[in-house]
């Protein structure tokens, strides 16, 4: 009897230690329909990670934030969620809410959060893709050029930042069914208050928390509360809904960001969770 008990502990004990393993680093645990969860940030200042961007300098590399404007922190990490560097950013913040990256090797740090509609600019900073070989010093990183951005009309929340070209664009985050929308503004130097201007409407009633371009400009991700969508829009977000969509549903994950890797779109979330949705069309690749 003795013999089978302890037969028994070990049988268990070495499935406990393959479901630890599973859960290390490289693990990948299917959560939906072409939905994979395959990390965990584990930085403690991250408590809700809020925006992620693939670094286009450094292959495997990410860089995320946390929201809000406690601690400005702008952290490197794998698809793991392991943290490679981290950096202070020289910057006020009300309520950092994205990330975005462009071709010339910057870094967009959207102030974005407007939860109560109170207030009446946003902020976009500029600052150069940190250098990890210095992280070392841990370096401060000071923005080379701030955007103040003003409403066409009413302020509304917004979560969601990406760049192509010579120009931003934000999705308005909305409640009570009502579509998303899409502003423009231009990344041209200018120490007045940019206005947003309106090029289109998303199909989409669920509140946008994250976006993302693919490098090529053709497609564009964009994470809600109901799951992700991902449009063709060939360089023209207003093109969004017109030349394809595709949607995987994934409900109460608390995701708010997401950029394109090269098996489908990687999102984050306030739980510190990392996922991948992996719907051949989500691809950062030229559709046919």
């Amino acid at each position: 009897m003795l013999l089978s008990m302890t037969r028994v502990c070990l049988a268990w004990t070495a499935i406990l230690a393959t479901c630890v393993a599973g859960y290390s680093a490289g693990f990948t645990n299917q959560v939906a329909r072409e939905v994979s969860e395959v990390g965990k940030v584990v930085h403690p200042a991250m408590t809700e990670v809020s925006g992620v961007v693939a670094s286009r300098k450094y292959p495997g590399t990410f860089w995320i934030h946390t929201d809000g404007g406690k601690q400005p922190l702008l952290v490197a990490i794998n698809r793991d969620g392991e943290t490679i560097a981290k950096f202070d950013v020289f910057a006020r913040f009300t309520d950092w809410e994205d990330i975005a990256i462009d071709d010339q090797g910057h870094l967009f740090l959207g102030d974005l959060g407007n939860n109560n509609c109170e207030r009446t600019e946003l902020r976009v900073y500029r600052v150069g893709e940190p250098d990890l070989a210095s992280t070392g010093k841990r370096p401060k990183l000071r923005p080379d050029q701030t955007w103040h951005l003003k409403f066409p009309h009413q302020p509304f929340d917004c979560e969601s930042l990406f760049i192509i070209g010579t120009n931003g664009f934000v999705i308005s985050k909305l409640f009570k069914n009502e579509h998303a929308r899409v502003y423009r503004f231009p990344l041209a130097p200018s120490k007045e208050p940019v206005t947003l201007v309106e090029i289109g409407v998303l199909p989409i009633t669920s509140p946008v928390t994250g976006a993302d371009v693919s490098k090529d400009g053709k497609l564009l991700g964009v994470v809600a509360k109901q799951g992700a969508h991902v449009f063709r829009i060939d360089g023209d977000p207003a093109n969004a809904g017109r030349l394809g969509r595709w949607f995987t549903p994934l409900a109460n994950r608390h995701i708010e960001g997401c950029t394109f890797v090269e098996d489908g779109l990687l999102a984050t979330a306030e739980t510190r969770s990392i996922y991948v949705f992996t719907n051949p069309a989500f691809r950062g690749q030229p559709i046919r």
